[in-house]
């Protein structure tokens, strides 16, 4: 029974009471567990926003591939419509750039490796992302969601 009993991190065997669940080293594996949890809740809101993003990214590509299509068969096109649809796939793709970045970030990348990506320096992307977060909409009220209000 007392081989069963190892740390949840390490997995070197306890040999303190039963309530215990890391090494008594001086709080190494504790620390580390505690870290590796908080990032892991830290990378989640910035995946699901980027699996967000990238779908909407698809839908704004496919419906600008449509422009493009009515375009080259001169299909009824409006002035500036192709620029438009343009302009609107440039601005997702630079917002999901910075969706990217801050999901590597939570996920524990380094600038330096971001930088990389981008074939910019370490020092140059933190300048240029470090001051973007992800922001929650606001939740409705059980009220405002059902109608009466």
């Amino acid at each position: 029974m007392g081989d069963s009993r190892r740390c949840q991190w390490c997995r070197a065997p306890l040999t303190g009471g039963p309530g215990q669940r890391y090494c008594p080293r001086p709080r190494t594996c504790r620390q580390s567990a505690y870290a590796a949890r908080r990032r892991a809740a830290r990378a989640t809101e910035p995946q699901a926003a980027l699996a967000q993003f990238g779908h909407e990214l698809q839908l704004r590509v496919e419906a600008m591939r449509e422009v493009l299509l009515q375009t080259v068969l001169a299909e009824g096109r409006a002035p500036g419509l192709l620029a438009s649809a343009a302009a609107d796939v440039e601005q997702h793709v630079r917002d999901l750039v910075v969706v990217a970045v801050l999901a590597e970030r939570s996920a524990g990348a380094s600038w330096a490796r971001i930088g990389e990506a981008f074939g910019i320096s370490a020092d140059a992307a933190r300048h240029r992302w470090r001051w973007y977060e992800i922001r929650r909409a606001p939740a409705k009220s059980p009220a405002a969601r059902s109608g009466s209000g």
